[in-house]
């Protein structure tokens, strides 16, 4: 089983509407996050990592959507309370990011909070991905 299950259920949990929106009420659950460390034999905490991973580098590269990343951090960080779990460091820091890009600062709304902070930390994120990597 590959982390490319994962991906495909995470967007088809999240699939965007017409509008290109992603519904209220959807969400992943639970049992998604215990099949998935199940199938991959990864700790929840390795799934965390690799999926905030994707996220960062697929939202970077503008080919993930705000919308979409956001929710799934989002459904992530919902789960791992609920479980009563910490989250992992590099997960922390793209949900972090992410959850910038949601509301406008200082009530300041002929910005775009995306673009004015979350873009630019992803951006970091993954820069440090790229040199840890090397």
């Amino acid at each position: 089983m590959t982390f490319d299950v994962v991906m495909k259920d995470l967007h088809a949990i999240y699939q965007a509407g017409p509008d290109g929106h992603i519904p209220a009420g959807l969400r992943l659950t639970e049992n998604d996050i215990r099949r998935w460390t199940d199938l991959l034999g990864e700790s929840r905490a390795v799934l965390y990592d690799r999926i905030a991973t994707y996220l960062a580098r697929g939202f970077n590269n503008l080919e993930l959507p705000f919308g979409f990343c956001d929710a799934v951090v989002n459904g992530i960080f919902a789960v791992s309370i609920s479980a009563y779990e910490g989250q992992p460091k590099l997960f922390w820091e793209v949900y972090l990011a992410f959850d910038e890009g949601e509301y406008y600062h200082d009530d300041k709304r002929d910005e775009d909070p995306v673009e004015l902070y979350t873009r630019p930390e992803i951006s970091r994120i993954v820069t440090s991905l790229n040199h840890a990597k090397s």
